[in-house]
Parts: structure tokens; sequence; C-alpha cells
């Protein structure tokens, strides 16, 4: 099950036209997924590239027991989407 804070999840709607409640989906198919090292967090945080709506998004999230919270989520960038489709096809996604 995800997490996240109402008040981030509809800035995330406005600025980037994701819902968080949606983004649950993404689980379902395959991933790639690294540590997010942008900032020194207090907590592991991953940046997930996957599949929503037949679009790559980028997901920085907090993986926390069987679920996670979710701190931001954006449609993927050119870089983003290639690099998810060269992980899907040449070595697998997580």
């Amino acid at each position: 099950m995800l997490t996240w804070d109402e008040n981030k999840r509809r800035k995330n709607l406005s600025r980037h036209g994701i819902d968080f409640a949606d983004v649950e989906s993404i689980f379902d198919f395959p991933m790639y997924s690294e540590e997010d090292r942008s900032v020194n967090h207090y907590e592991l945080r991953l940046r997930s590239l996957g599949l929503l709506r037949g679009r790559v998004i980028s997901l920085i999230w907090a993986p926390i027991g069987d679920g996670g919270r979710i701190i931001s989520c954006r449609y993927g960038n050119s870089y983003e989407t290639r690099k998810y489709l060269e992980e899907l096809f040449h070595s697998g996604a997580n």
C-alpha cells in the first residue's frame, strides 16, 4: 500500500498532471529503480521508472514495510524514457 502527503498530491497533480492515487498500478509492470542520491536524505529514497497509461514516469518514493510513501511523480523525459526501455529490453527491469 502506498501513502502520501495530501498537500503534495494536490501540488503534484496541478504541476505534473499525475495523481498519486493512480501511481500504484506501475508496480504491476517491470520497473527500473535506483537509489535517489540527488540530496542527502534521512531515509532511503528510490527513483523508479515505470509505465503509467502507456507513458514512462519517474517516481520518487521511500519504501516502507510492504508499501511505500510517494514523494513526487512526473512523466519521464527523453533520457529517462530511453533508460527505461534500455533496461527493460537489455538487462531486465526490477
